[in-house]
């Protein structure tokens, strides 16, 4: 059993949305210099004739912005873990070519790995639903609740926002943990245990629909707490599993979501055309509202998302490591994110 951590947590990753007065709080606002950084990278990958999965290290080098870079990325994983990078040139640029400078910052912050069954390292957050089916949020127009993604690090370029909606909603993991830990240290024990959860038709290899082993909500390694929530996909397997959460699994879930929704916790703005913003997803959930796109194909929303595990990624405990893996989301080249109930992993 996983080791339960009872202190309360003193750190920068322990902020309340009522900390920020808005996004200038956390923001970094690029200049010409680091937008001609950019933008060689850019031509240097024209001039190989290179897409994004071909960039070299010496293509995706920015030397001249490095010291920059890399305080942005302490920021991350060891300071607040929220950040806002703002200015990226997006009249100018093509979305392919945001598309390659953006994968070039994101190697200073991280591995990209893979965010679906498809294999995409790069993925396109639109809404492509369609009635009748069950899509991945990030490809849908629903409102998500709060969550956390994969590995390290979560980052979301802007290109297009939707008509009205789509609002972002983070919250600090560790905070929760601090309010349960001062509150109901009793509850504590079972998201230090953790949950099944459904592999939403997406399990690796040797596994069923449902994980065969219990993922912690908190996880304490390393001198570190880390947090994996997608509570959606813990009721999914216990209905699948037709075994019931027990009463405090059951109220230690329901505590965790009242404080994460709690008007304090919470910092909510909107990410607008030409802002990317980047969480360490293990101490930061993120959330958004649902939105009404536009009717013109050309004006809808359109975000690119990074999932990055970090150089050297954060220590976790077995289950939490296990259950994320070591390259992202297992790919068996499938062409769509539906959710299939009777699909099976491919070996």
């Amino acid at each position: 059993m996983t080791e339960i951590f009872r202190d309360i947590i003193d750190h920068p990753s322990a902020w309340k949305g009522s900390d920020f007065k808005g996004p200038d709080d956390v923001s970094f606002d690029m200049t010409e210099h680091h937008r001609d950084a950019l933008r060689g990278v850019v031509a240097r990958a024209r001039a190989a004739g290179h897409g994004l999965q071909e960039l070299t290290p010496d293509e995706t080098a920015m030397p001249e912005i490095e010291g920059d870079l890399n305080d942005l990325h302490h920021e991350l994983m060891d300071g607040r873990g929220v950040l806002l990078v703002r200015g990226w040139p997006i009249e100018e640029m093509s979305d392919e070519e945001l598309a390659l400078a953006y994968w070039a910052m994101g190697t200073y912050f991280g591995r990209g790995v893979s965010q679906s069954p498809m294999g995409d390292r790069l993925g396109y957050v639109t809404d492509v639903s369609k009635p009748g089916t069950q899509e991945r949020g990030y490809r849908s127009a629903k409102e998500l609740n709060l969550h956390t993604d994969s590995d390290d690090i979560v980052g979301l370029l802007c290109i297009r926002q939707a008509k009205s909606g789509g609002q972002s909603r983070l919250a600090s993991s560790v905070a929760i943990y601090n309010e349960i830990a001062a509150t109901r240290p009793d509850l504590l024990e079972p998201l230090f245990h953790g949950y099944r959860y459904h592999w939403f038709g997406e399990q690796p290899p040797g596994e069923g629909v449902v994980t065969s082993y219990d993922v912690p909500v908190f996880g304490h390694a390393g001198g570190r707490l880390s947090c994996i929530f997608l509570r959606e996909f813990i009721h999914m397997a216990a209905e699948e599993l037709g075994k019931p959460l027990g009463e405090k699994e059951a109220e230690a879930l329901t505590l965790f979501g009242e404080i994460a929704e709690r008007e304090d916790i919470q910092f909510r703005y909107r990410l607008e055309p030409g802002w990317a913003s980047f969480i360490n997803n293990y101490t930061t959930l993120h959330s958004r509202t649902g939105f009404e796109d536009w009717e013109e194909i050309e004006k809808r929303r359109m975000l690119l998302r990074l999932w990055l595990k970090g150089q050297p990624a954060r220590p976790l405990v077995e289950n939490q490591k296990r259950y994320y893996g070591e390259d992202g989301m297992h790919v068996d080249g499938r062409e769509n994110t539906i959710f299939d109930p009777n699909r099976q992993a491919a070996e």
